[in-house]
């Protein structure tokens, strides 16, 4: 059955915004996104990239936050729902679980005033969730420490033992966040690791990079060491 011309258009709009959108994550020109067209299709498609390759996904979410920061004095509706939308992409009744869904979280709460108060505890609360690829979640908690520091939650304890977890990206990761969340708690369980050489390929600043898991144990202790 052939289709009709205006779904063909649309078809052909939506390829070329795919398009348009993946040069614009491939040179992080996030500026451009809210000039492309609809904000919701172009949202649509950025949730479309939250589910595969990894760097495409980091700045999917990056690009995410951007236009919801774009929006949000004007429009802090789309930053709430789009938050409540990943909630639902990390629930495991949705069937069909989104990798990329923490980091937006982040990305967003980031931007949000005190309309993200509403959302800090369940964001906070992810930490303990075995389902989802946690990696990702300590990411987001590190990209909104001030939130968490600001609401005084604890994630002291779970963060102690995830410097143990066998995924050594993880443990880096959990390293940044722990030095963002100032817990000084860490030093000792950090000075240990000064003898971990695991190389990672972790997310930063919007690019992946290389480093040993003792250098981020080494930086994180002097900004540690330095704050007491």
């Amino acid at each position: 059955m052939e289709t009709d011309p205006a779904s063909r258009k649309n078809d052909k709009r939506r390829k070329d915004m795919k398009k348009e959108i993946l040069k614009i994550l491939e040179n992080r020109e996030f500026d451009k996104l809210v000039k492309i067209g609809n904000v919701k299709k172009t949202l649509s498609i950025l949730i479309s990239y939250l589910y595969g390759d990894e760097l495409y996904m980091f700045r999917a979410a990056e690009a995410i936050g951007y236009i919801c920061r774009y929006l949000y004095r004007d429009e802090p509706e789309t930053a709430k729902e789009t938050i409540r939308r990943m909630f639902w992409y990390m629930n495991e009744e949705n069937g069909g679980y989104c990798m990329g869904a923490p980091i937006v979280v982040g990305e967003i709460g980031r931007i949000m005033e005190e309309d993200f108060n509403d959302f800090i505890n369940p964001t906070a609360s992810l930490i303990e969730n075995p389902e989802l690829k946690m990696k990702y979640v300590i990411y987001s908690l590190g990209r909104i420490g001030r939130r968490i520091l600001e609401a005084k939650i604890n994630l002291k304890d779970r963060l102690l033992e995830l410097l143990d977890d066998p995924d050594p990206e993880t443990r880096a990761y959990t390293i940044k966040t722990i030095q963002e969340l100032k817990i000084d708690q860490a030093l000792s369980k950090l000075k240990n690791m000064l003898n971990d050489e695991s190389i990672v390929k972790i997310y930063y600043d919007g690019f992946f990079g290389e480093v040993k898991i003792s250098q981020l144990a080494a930086q994180a202790i002097k900004s540690l060491e330095t704050r007491r």
